[in-house]
């Protein structure tokens, strides 16, 4: 027989972990669509007084220019970045938002947290009898 404390367990993870998915699923799908599109540009390094600028051109040819991001590794005065798709003066080391990518692990784990709870709960219902 299965104790009941750890059916009830069981259950409030399943729950707890079911829960937490979608209401985080749906809160980085909501950070996806508001961080918009990017696209991926070569820019060229240009110091200023202010600091190390990057300087592009997208895909209509207009020039684009944004202070050098953290953690970009410049390459002979070039560097690959993101660019958001209509605007000229923002970019970033990598496609998606670390928000987003927080967001969609959060909801992974504990969309694994239910998961685990569910198959060990019908196990034990199984083996029970």
């Amino acid at each position: 027989a299965v104790p009941p404390a750890l059916a009830v367990a069981l259950e409030i993870y399943t729950w707890i972990g079911l829960g937490a998915a979608v209401l985080l699923g749906i809160a980085a799908l909501i950070a996806w669509v508001a961080d918009g599109s990017w696209v991926p540009v070569r820019a060229v390094v240009s110091p200023t007084p202010a600091g190390e600028v990057v300087r592009w051109f997208d895909d209509s040819g207009i020039l684009g220019e944004a202070p050098l991001p953290h953690g970009a590794t410049v390459h002979d005065e070039e560097v690959d970045l993101w660019a958001r798709l209509g605007r000229h003066d923002t970019v970033r080391v990598s496609r998606t938002s670390p928000l987003v990518r927080s967001l969609a692990r959060l909801t992974a784990g504990f969309a694994a947290l239910a998961l685990i709870g569910l198959v060990v709960s019908v196990v034990l219902l199984f083996l029970e009898g």
